[in-house]
């Protein structure tokens, strides 16, 4: 076992040292120390069981110099205040007076090595043995902007808001033996790479030593795939193309596939790992991006359009005639995606997601062909599945426990076990080929509701603050008074339901349901005494209503079928949704207290809003990439709102009592907030939003002076 002074990574309270990089890490944020200071903590640190006196932190900071000791005490006051320590409160470095310093918190020995294995400061090395699956997962980190998040977003989706997303790779030991499987320690956070911009879809190398990503930038050149090795700070920069996604390994890591959108193609090139030319092999409609290789390397396994639009299947594409077969049949409008061989390269795991993205399971496939076999009951996926070496078990990314953490399932079945602990939001684990190495994508992200001033335009309507913090925090609504606000967020550790004053103060939480029912589209009844809203129960979506003080939810609709983006007639006699009943997604309506519905559109809808005068009915016509259209409810004729407005998300939009306000790219590469005029049938831009801002959602005040 490691002795303390051996080690590289330590954890004591909310932090995590590594002495390697040099870096302090609070939570996963890198928190800022002078190399001094860093110094005096490393040696602290390493000297847990004893008083370390002046004198000899002296002559170890400072060597060969002669130091006051003032400089020393400066030293100790910032670290203090870097770890959060306040004048009576020395929880980790304890003044010994006359005498020097002593650092007080636990701090555990490092788990040993397995065999084969060498930590180094500097490098991180494993020696390769055929019968040993034993592992120390490979460290690294993303800093990255917005990451998909949330029931509805699908595999291109991207939530919304202002946000600054920490994504890592964090370390952990693996033992995934051929003969049993033993559960994981606590993982340590260990950064690696660091951008100041939009970093995803991350995959470890076969042999476990680099990483391939995607970057996205606002800078020119910047934005593509990289590859990245590990304990290394260079960056190989492959494409330049700011829609490159999702690359993956050749099984002799000699070639990278990557997938790359072109206007309304999705096009899938092979490069050497080194860099160099591309070779296209695939083309097909904007699909779902991941990609997997067969072990032998002959195929490879993608999503594929099928003839039924929004329909999307499993095909396997022979590298060398170009040739594609269709494996998966999925049900209309459902997509199949993120394709996984499994290590002898007779099975396929892939995610299969429903048309209103709300729900998303792992099937088993045999690569001969076959019914797919559903392996979760999870309501929603959060990551591709990964297969163990040995073909036994997936490990996955699942919300079950509250918040996404990853998962291990028997491919026979049976109950999943945790593989990290709770509270931590793990995506898309990745294995080396050897299964030597895992690698997992650990998210913390903070977002921001704000807020714009309709009545001015350009700059001049503002960007305020209204509410931020660690996590989502997303589906705001102004209630009818203006002076409250209902919105989602998951800072409690689920996803509920909160309201709070208009500035954001005064934030009290509604909801309390504690696991994956994940509570959706609050929405305020007219007289701003109600809040009716979705949430997954027992295996659907179904809206529920509660008073706006709190309460217990009442199940508005039953749990047959999906039922979703609830709103209220103007008079608050009637909810209009989105159900799936009939077949295909339409808009509902059903009295406010609950009871028989009735369907009004026959076109297609999935979430709608009522005029001011009761007459029509503004809607979005599919869940993704929409056209707005209007029902009259009178006559029950139904079309496209003139001029046309089509958006990347249903959620994109909200309807004023004059108008439809909708976040739409309307100049350069920034979204814009715009406005069209349902008198005088014109568009007009109101203004552009931060480069931080991403296509999801957007919700106005009535009369138009207001949006969140």
């Amino acid at each position: 076992m490691a002795t303390l002074a051996q080690q590289r990574f330590y954890e004591f309270g909310e932090f995590q040292l590594d002495a390697g990089r040099r870096l302090l890490l609070r939570a996963g944020d890198v928190v800022a120390l002078t190399p001094k200071a860093f110094d005096i903590l490393l040696i602290l640190v390493r000297n847990r069981g004893r008083v370390v006196e002046k004198d000899e932190l002296m002559r170890l900071v400072w060597p060969g110099t002669v130091v006051e000791e003032n400089n020393l005490t400066r030293n100790i006051s910032s670290l203090r205040k870097a770890l959060g320590e306040g004048p009576n409160d020395h929880r980790f470095i304890v003044t010994v007076p006359g005498r020097g310093y002593q650092f007080a918190a636990v701090i555990p020995l490092a788990i040993p090595l397995p065999d084969g294995a060498v930590e180094a400061s500097d490098h991180l090395q494993a020696t390769k043995r055929e019968e040993s699956e034993s592992s120390v997962v490979s460290p690294s980190v993303l800093h990255t902007g917005i990451l998909a998040g949330g029931r509805r977003t699908g595999g291109l989706g991207l939530y919304f808001a202002i946000a600054a997303c920490v994504l890592l790779y964090a370390s952990a030991w693996l033992y995934l033996s051929r003969h049993s499987q033993a559960a994981l320690p606590p993982p340590r956070v260990i950064p690696v790479v660091a951008l100041q911009d939009i970093a995803d879809c991350a995959s470890i190398s076969p042999d476990g030593n680099y990483v391939a990503f995607e970057r996205h930038s606002e800078s020119p050149g910047l934005a593509g795939i990289y590859l990245k090795q590990i304990d290394s700070e260079r960056y190989l920069q492959l494409t330049r193309v700011a829609r490159d996604a999702c690359p993956a390994w050749s099984p002799d890591g000699r070639w990278i596939a990557f997938s790359r959108f072109a206007g309304t193609e999705r096009i899938i090139y092979l490069m050497s790992a080194l860099g160099g030319p591309e070779r296209r092999v695939y083309s097909s409609g904007p699909v779902l991006p991941i990609v997997d290789w067969s072990p032998d390397g002959k195929f490879l396994a993608l999503s594929s359009p099928d003839a039924t639009p929004g329909t999307y299947s499993i095909s396997l594409l022979n590298l060398e005639t170009l040739e594609t077969h269709k494996l998966t049949v999925p049900p209309p409008g459902e997509q199949d995606g993120a394709p996984a061989y499994s290590p002898d390269g007779r099975r396929l795991a892939f995610i299969r997601t429903n048309g209103a993205l709300t729900s998303s399971e792992i099937y088993v496939v045999d690569v001969s062909g076959g019914t797919p076999r559903r392996l979760t009951s999870e309501g929603w996926i959060a990551s591709p599945p990964v297969w163990t070496r040995n073909g036994q078990s997936i490990l996955y990314s699942s919300a079950r426990a509250g918040l996404p953490t990853l998962w291990r399932i028997s491919t026979a079945g049976g109950t999943p076990e945790q593989v990290t602990v709770p509270g931590i939001k793990a995506f898309r684990p990745t294995l080396s080929a050897s299964g030597r190495r895992l690698a997992y994508q650990l998210e913390t992200c903070g977002s921001t509701i704000c807020s714009f001033d309709l009545t001015k335009r350009g700059a001049a309507a503002g960007n305020r603050d209204v509410l931020s913090s660690k996590g989502l925090n997303e589906w705001a609504e102004i209630s009818p008074g203006g002076n409250k606000i209902v919105l989602v967020s998951d800072r409690s550790g689920s996803q509920e339901i909160y309201i709070s004053a208009a500035d954001g103060s005064n934030l009290l939480q509604l909801t309390h349901f504690g696991v994956a029912h994940a509570p959706e589209s609050p929405r305020w009844s007219p007289d701003g005494q109600q809040i009716v809203f979705d949430a997954v129960d027992q295996g659907h979506t179904t809206i529920f209503a509660l008073q706006a003080d709190g309460g217990t939810p009442r199940r508005l609709s039953d749990s047959s079928t999906d039922h979703l983006n609830p709103t209220w007639s103007r008079d608050g006699q009637w909810l209009y949704f989105a159900s799936s009943r009939s077949g295909q997604w339409q808009i509902w309506k059903m009295p406010s207290s609950g009871g028989a519905a009735v369907q009004l559109t026959h076109q297609g809808g999935f979430v709608g809003y009522e005029s001011a005068d009761g007459k029509r009915l503004y809607y979005a016509k599919t869940a993704s990439e929409p056209d707005i259209w209007v029902l009259n409810l009178e006559d029950g004729t139904e079309g496209p709102v003139s001029p046309s407005v089509h958006l990347d998300q249903s959620t994109a939009w909200s309807l004023t009592d004059h108008g439809i306000l909708f976040i739409q790219k309307s100049s350069g590469s920034h979204a814009g907030l715009r406005y069209l005029d349902l008198a005088k049938g014109r568009i007009s831009d109101l203004t552009v939003l931060p480069e931080q801002f991403w296509r999801a959602w957007v919700s106005s005040s009535r009369n138009g002076r207001i949006a969140l």
